[in-house]
């Protein structure tokens, strides 16, 4: 039997990425699977204003933080998906100054804070029995691939087949098919597809393998998220809610019938259904107030024995 504990979607919230490390002992997991969409997506400057004291804007408020209260904001924020980082004038100054650079500024927090991310990873599981893998998603920047390469303790899982036991394989692909948002990793249902289908050709035995795929399949009831106008706003306050998830995936799953799809993308659509004989799941994604979502679920030789959507 193997335990495996899948998460999805912590768009950098380190409290989540510690409980997820945690869960291998909590949970006596085997197996950790993040399944993409790890990184965070904006930097919270700190500026100096003396030896002690920094300013910043925080989702609208001013506040001039010195001391404990400082290092608590920092905690608040990195927790909240964000990158706190503290800068003298000139270096904000210089920033403003060209784009480019704060975009770089930006992938450069990004990555470090990824690795140090591994290395905690790494402190508190090495010794320990456990296969730790990570995938991106479409909301992460392909610098992070180059972080998970060079790691030697974390199992880079993306768009290749690794086995998770000695029974069964998994795929991984964080692209998802087009978004409002124009993510890094998307593309057409058509060339989504193909991705998919060349995972496949390295599978042994694909009836009893994972297909880990963050988009989750078309109309599955996983996919539901609040329908956007022209704005770029959810229509009526959110009210109206539409199938948004990859055709391509559903089209895939159908046709090959894995044992298990694991999903995420969609916070708001968690849930399990079957499509035809493949149990799917998407875990959702409370990160914002610190919850990690996901999904604990035993592996025998030929099914999954059980599954279980966690919280906390």
């Amino acid at each position: 039997m193997t335990k495996v504990l899948f998460t999805t979607d912590i768009h950098g919230s380190e409290i989540c990425f510690k409980k997820f490390i945690a869960s291998a002992k909590f949970y006596k997991a085997n197996v950790l699977i993040m399944g993409g969409d790890c990184t965070g997506k904006m930097i919270v400057p700190l500026v100096q204003k003396n030896n002690s004291e920094f300013s910043t804007n925080y989702l609208g408020n001013q506040l001039d933080l010195s001391g404990s209260e400082l290092s608590e904001f920092e905690r608040k924020v990195k927790n909240a998906g964000y990158y706190p980082v503290r800068l003298t004038e000139d270096e904000v100054l210089e920033l403003e100054s060209d784009e480019n650079k704060v975009h770089s500024f930006f992938l450069k927090t990004m990555a470090n804070t990824l690795v140090e991310w591994l290395e905690y990873a790494e402190d508190k599981l090495n010794g320990v029995d456990v296969k730790c893998i990570l995938t991106p998603g479409n909301d992460d920047h392909f610098e992070i691939d180059e972080v998970l390469k060079q790691n030697s303790f974390i199992v880079d899982g993306e768009e290749k087949a690794i086995w998770i036991d000695d029974h069964h394989e998994m795929i991984s692909l964080g692209w998802s098919n087009p978004t409002p948002w124009n993510t890094p990793r998307e593309c057409s249902e058509e060339d989504l597809y193909n991705k998919i289908e060349a995972l496949v050709g390295g599978l042994k035995n694909i009836n009893n393998s994972i297909f880990n795929l963050h988009a989750p399949p078309h109309g599955s009831g996983l996919d539901v998220a609040p329908e956007m106008d022209d704005n770029m706003s959810p229509k009526r306050g959110g009210t109206v809610m539409a199938p948004v998830g990859s055709k391509a995936v559903k089209k895939i799953i159908l046709k090959y019938q894995p044992l298990l799809g694991l999903h995420g993308h969609i916070h708001e659509s968690k849930g399990v259904q079957k499509l035809g004989k493949t149990l799917c799941i998407n875990p959702g994604s409370t990160y914002g107030d610190g919850s990690l979502s996901g999904v604990l679920f035993d592996l025998s030789k030929n099914k999954v024995k059980s599954y279980m959507l966690t919280v906390g």
